[in-house]
């Protein structure tokens, strides 16, 4: 089933109405935190210092900041708005905390919403993800809002996790290890600068009202676009040491904001035991102890093969 958001596919496989789902580490932990099922984190799908899902968009109007001080002392008052329960969610509640800012308004929308109240010229700031970002921002997109701070202002990763049904799991081991498989091999083609075209022009098949290069920025580009550090994501495939810390960072902050009634997870929550095994089987060496596939180095805006 499609869904733009982690907690809709969270609740369906709740349901037993989906086995897998792709959702990043928020809606991941209520779903493993929920009694109603059985949910295990059984793959990586990608992490990053918080440049998917950790970003602040400001209007274009706004002055140009300095500092993530700055910008935290500029949203004192304004109408912000996250769908709230995402990943992005999750940052502003980071990044309000750390710099104590004091929101007018703290608003629950849709990115879609988000993005015409920008157009309306009714929304002072707010955080949302790739490909809406990107179409929206002033780098490649729109110019309906400028991305001014990333994840690393407030310590806040993302990571994208892939979940799947225990039961699921246990009665069809070899179905899920099939797709683990293939989830393996989509990961290194996509990190492959030689394929990013090709991958740009794949996501263009589902995502038809989306520009080219806005597709392909969002994957690819560097955000923010002066920012310092070069690296777009990750892949691990499996969970690593930075994987693992996130996991445990953002389970008490759920529970401290009474989303989730537990502050710790199971220890076989984490339960990518066949993910390491079709990574072995494939005999694929790690390419270090923080990206065991590699890295997407992220490119200006300049570098696209896309013009629209």
């Amino acid at each position: 089933m499609p869904a733009l958001k982690g907690a809709v596919i969270a609740n369906a496989m709740l349901a037993d109405k989906a086995q897998i789902g792709y959702m990043s580490v928020m809606p991941a932990t209520v779903a493993c935190a929920a009694e109603a099922a059985e949910i295990k984190m059984a793959a990586s799908l990608g992490m990053s210092e918080g440049t998917r899902c950790s970003l602040m968009l400001v209007r274009p109007d706004a002055p140009k900041f300095n500092s993530d001080e700055e910008v935290a002392r500029w949203l004192d008052g304004k109408v912000i708005a996250v769908p709230m329960g995402s990943a992005s969610d999750q940052y502003l509640l980071n990044f309000f905390a750390k710099y104590n800012v004091k929101p007018g308004e703290y608003l629950d929308l849709s990115i879609e919403v988000i993005d015409s109240i920008f157009r309306a010229k009714k929304l002072d700031a707010a955080s949302m993800w790739e490909p809406m970002l990107s179409g929206a921002a002033t780098d490649v997109g729109e110019g309906l809002a400028r991305i001014v701070a990333d994840g690393s202002a407030c310590g806040n990763p993302d990571l994208g996790i892939l979940v799947m049904r225990s039961d699921f799991m246990q009665k069809h081991p070899d179905v899920a290890k099939g797709y683990l498989r293939a989830e393996l091999e989509a990961q290194r083609y996509l990190i492959d600068p030689a394929n990013w075209a090709n991958v740009t022009e794949m996501v263009a098949k589902y995502a038809t009202d989306v520009p080219k290069k806005v597709l392909w920025y969002s994957i690819y580009g560097k955000v923010p676009s002066d920012g310092t550090s070069g690296i777009r994501e990750w892949k691990s495939f499996y969970f690593n040491a930075k994987e693992l810390a996130n996991i445990a960072e953002v389970t008490p902050m759920l529970f401290r904001n009474k989303v989730i009634g537990i502050d710790t997870l199971g220890n076989d929550t984490v339960d990518d035991s066949l993910a390491r095994q079709v990574f072995k089987e494939a005999d694929y060496k790690p390419v270090d102890d923080t990206a065991t596939l590699g890295y997407i180095k992220g490119a200006q805006a300049a570098d696209s093969p896309f013009k629209d």
